[in-house]
């Protein structure tokens, strides 16, 4: 019996492929299935121990459930050891995005890494999982910040492996983890926790790297050099732990790495400002919110107005909140505009070196620096707009100020807010979003695992390919796993189909032949019952007489009976070519297997793979 231990379950390879096919959200006897094929494969051994599931859409705990947290826990135990295995998904929608924004970027929630720490404890319980039991968590993307916040901050696990993971803020860690909080305090001096985005980065870095050293072991990592979050993990506020093994999923294709580093600090922190503003608003009013944050107005105040006597009538109904309206544009917007200036002003660098490394092409870059700069100038606009404005509303006209208010909402409204938008719909014509998914490719476990091959062992996606060790001609390359898959799953539905036909056969045999030799039989009763007691059946010979007069009686009653034969009773030719399909069926699924085989040789066991794949 084979023991599933940590030192077997050390491959990267069947974590990474393990963490990739639990996005497929699989039913518990699905993903064991899928769990002990990769064990099979990349062990050469079969698992035969037990294996319980506990997905994180089971609980009714409302810390995980308001969260977004997704997650599966997997509790895996054979000949007196256990382990539990925690996969955390990465960013799967637009709510996660959103989450990105708050939590990896302003450091102003770490909801999901709470979530984490609630759902293992929960798991640990709903699997009855000692305390004592080693539990590891295994992630990618925004899972690998979730478990090692949640690691760092609450203890939730002994070891953590992932795959081009987001990595750990330390602002995010200065809000959840309290013993982080009081260091930083203490060591920086700081009265404010805002303050904390005024220490030197570097410095701050480097206080959070020497905390967190004696965890950093229990770390393991593996990076694409062009995964997109490699490349934002250079700016202010991530910082890298553990044991990190670096590869080149692009050879030919330079990294972001070098580019994100080469952005000022002043203009991350002018967009970590924003997406503080954004992440705070929107906690209190969801995306609208957010938006309401930065510029001071709620856009849905404006549905509706579609021309000036829309406008004049709004303006009639809710004029208290257009003077809130232009009150807060007056304020926000001049803000707004410094922070993102600056930004503005490194696009041509950034999409310069877009263009450099290949990703976008010339005229993409062209399109971007000029629409950007559009988006910029408008506005700017805006701003003059509001300014024109409220010296109107200062000048205590009110014909001044109604008008004023009507036509400054209209022209913001159709002369630079519509400007706006259509520079935003050339930016998505231009086909950029489509080129810029080569960055996003570096990003998947599939990529990493592509470069991830040895010897004759190599991956297609999350599955295994095998290259051919006979001939002298061109190698081969088998999908192994689809192959195992074929035979596991094509036998069985063989099967299920020959007892289908033998229950039809019988069917036929209960429905059809025995039906008719019963009522065969029922009738030859009757007969029998005629003949041998006729007298019985005195009374049909009613219709000749009545009584008393009528006294004739049945001296004897012989049947001359004929049973026709049971006509297209005959399913034997149906049957047989029904069976034949399956005998067909199981000789090519076993030429498959032979074909397969004989590209290899007898060591590498690829005969015991496919006799290993029929016992789960």
């Amino acid at each position: 019996m084979i023991v599933l231990s940590m030192e077997l379950l050390e491959s990267p390879e069947i974590k990474a492929r393990l963490i990739d096919i639990e996005y497929g959200d699989l039913k518990p006897q699905e993903l064991e299935n899928r769990l002990k094929q990769l064990y099979l494969e990349e062990t050469g051994e079969l698992f035969e121990g037990e294996i319980d599931i506990f997905h994180s859409s089971e609980t009714k705990n409302e810390t995980i459930t308001s969260s977004n947290y997704d997650g599966t826990a997997i509790h895996i135990s054979n000949d007196g050891h256990e382990e539990m295995y925690v996969i955390s998904q990465g960013t799967q929608g637009g709510d996660d995005w959103l989450y990105n924004l708050k939590s990896m970027l302003a450091g102003q929630t770490a909801q999901q890494a709470e979530a984490t720490n609630e759902f293992v404890m929960e798991a640990k319980q709903h699997l009855e999982v000692d305390e004592d039991t080693k539990t590891y968590g295994l992630s990618h993307s925004l899972g690998h910040n979730n478990n090692t916040v949640s690691y760092l901050a609450f203890g939730t696990f002994d070891e953590v492996f992932s795959i081009n993971g987001a990595q750990p803020n330390y602002y995010e860690l200065f809000k959840v983890d309290i013993p982080f909080y009081e260091a930083v305090r203490k060591e920086f001096a700081i009265r404010e926790d805002m303050d904390v985005y005024d220490i030197e980065p570097q410095k701050l870095n480097d206080f959070a790297m020497q905390y967190y050293q004696d965890k950093s072991d229990n770390i393991h990592q593996i990076i694409s050099k062009d995964d997109p979050l490699y490349a934002a993990s250079a700016v202010r506020g991530f910082f890298t732990l553990g044991n990190v093994t670096m590869m080149d999923t692009n050879p030919d294709t330079p990294g972001l790495r070098e580019l994100m580093e080469d952005i000022p600090d002043d203009v991350v922190k002018n967009f970590q400002d924003l997406a503080i503003d954004f992440a705070i608003g929107s906690e209190k009013g969801g995306t609208n919110g957010g938006v309401e944050a930065l510029i001071g107005v709620d856009l849905k105040e404006f549905e509706g107005i579609d021309g000036f006597w829309s406008g004049a009538g709004f303006y009639f109904t809710h004029s208290s909140e257009i003077d809130t309206m232009i009150r807060s544009l007056e304020e926000k917007v001049p803000t707004l505009l410094d922070k993102l200036t600056p930004i503005t002003e490194n696009s041509e660098e950034i999409f310069d070196s877009l263009y450099e490394a290949e990703y976008i092409t010339k005229e993409q870059k062209d399109v971007m620096i000029e629409e950007i700069a559009i988006i910029e100038q408008e506005l700017h606009e805006i701003n003059e707009t509001i300014g024109r404005n409220v010296n109107i509303r200062d000048s205590g006209n009110p014909n001044a100020i109604f008008g004023g208010d009507i036509g400054a909402g209209l022209r913001i409204y159709f002369d630079h807010v519509k400007a706006i938008m259509e520079s935003v719909d050339r930016i998505k014509e231009s086909g950029i979003l489509d080129n810029l998914s080569a960055i996003t490719d570096s990003h998947s476990i599939s990529e990493l695992l592509s470069v991830m091959s040895e010897g004759k062992k190599g991956y297609l996606g999350t599955d295994m390919v095998y290259t051919a060790t006979k001939g002298d001609g061109d190698p081969i390359k088998v999908n192994i796993s689809a192959a195992l898959r074929m035979y596991r799953e094509t036998l069985p539905i063989l099967e299920e189909k020959e007892t289908k036909i033998r229950n039809f056969e019988q069917s036929i045999k209960e429905e059809l032949d025995d039906s008719y030799k019963d009522e065969k039989r029922k009738v030859q009763d009757e007969i029998d019952r005629m003949e041998s007691s006729p007298g019985s059946y005195r009374d049909l010979l009613a219709k000749h007489g009545h009584l008393p007069a009528f006294n004739k009686e049945m001296k004897s009653i012989k049947v001359h009976e004929v049973f026709y034969p049971l006509e297209n009773n005959d399913f034997d030719e149906e049957i047989h070519e029904l069976k034949k399909s399956v005998e067909s069926g199981k000789l090519y699924i076993e030429k498959y297997r032979k074909a397969i085989e004989d590209l290899f040789d007898e060591e590498d066991n690829v005969s015991k793979l496919f006799d290993f794949s029929r016992r789960f």
